[in-house]
Order: structure tokens, then C-alpha cells, then sequence
């Protein structure tokens, strides 16, 4: 037995793919792989790290009393590491069919990301505390090609 294939139902075909890409609707494995992501950002803030596995500079001088006993820096009130990985205040998290956007807008958020100027009195030290480690990445990779797999064989 043989199936002929003709060039215009291998167009049409073709065209289904490019039009699903074009217009994934992966908002809810986007979602799914920002828990992924969220949990991968904690181990950072709890291991002293950065998203690509770099430690942080540890604090130059201990907490005032009130505050946070530990030494682990970034984690004071623990406002900072709730607005990243939970729904804190401040958190962001943004999905749409094809993206999403994912991190923080605590206003010293930047300053800890990306350290003062060496030119200020009270200079901090850079803290990355915002990023896609590699193994986040490859599970969004996974997801997401598992995803469109899905799709794609539906047509």
C-alpha cells in the first residue's frame, strides 16, 4: 500500500507549522517553566549566587541589630527574595502566548543586580540575583519544544 503526497498538501501542511510557531499559545507551559525558574532563583538568593553560578561578594560589615542575623547576602527583610520568587511585592511576571517577562521592581533591585558606581561613598558590590541559570534554560527549552511537538502533530 502507498500514500502519494502531493507539493500542495505538503504546502498547506507546511504552512499550518510556520503559522503555530508564529503563534504558539505557550502561555500556560510559560507559566509552568516561570515556577521552574522562580525555585532555580531561590537556590541562587540561598546559596549566595548568581544565576550563573558565581558567589556574591559577601557583606562587608555585619547587619544593624533588627535586622537579618545571617550573612548571606541580599536576603535583609527578605522583601528583595519574595518580590523575585513569589508573588512579594513588587514581583513581576508577565505571560503572553509567545513571551515572558519575569523579575522584580523593588527600587534597589537594580543596585544589587548591577552593583553602585565605583565612584560612590557607599559602594555595593554587583549581586545578580536576575537571570536564566543553564539548567533553567534547558527545561524551557524542553518545555517549550514539547509544547510545539504537541502542536504541530495536532495538525
Amino acid at each position: 500500500m502507498s500514500k502519494t503526497l502531493t507539493t500542495k498538501e505538503l504546502g498547506g501542511f507546511l504552512n499550518g507549522v510556520v503559522n503555530r510557531l508564529e503563534q504558539p499559545k505557550a502561555s500556560k507551559v510559560l507559566s509552568e517553566w516561570n515556577d521552574e525558574l522562580a525555585g532555580d532563583l531561590a537556590k541562587g538568593f540561598l546559596s549566595g549566587e548568581s544565576p550563573d553560578g558565581v558567589p556574591w561578594a559577601p557583606l562587608k560589615n555585619p547587619r544593624p541589630p533588627g535586622h537579618n542575623p545571617g550573612t548571606r547576602p541580599l536576603i535583609d527583610t527578605g522583601d528583595l527574595l519574595r518580590s523575585v520568587v513569589s508573588d512579594g511585592p513588587g514581583h513581576i511576571e508577565i505571560v503572553t502566548d509567545d513571551a515572558t517577562t519575569f523579575g522584580t521592581n523593588i527600587v534597589y533591585a537594580g543596585v544589587h543586580q548591577d552593583g553602585s558606581k565605583e565612584d560612590s561613598k557607599n559602594n555595593i558590590p554587583a549581586r545578580p540575583f536576575i537571570g536564566i541559570p543553564d539548567e533553567s534554560l534547558d527545561k524551557a527549552i524542553e518545555m517549550l519544544s514539547g509544547h510545539l511537538i504537541t502542536t504541530i502533530d495536532a495538525i
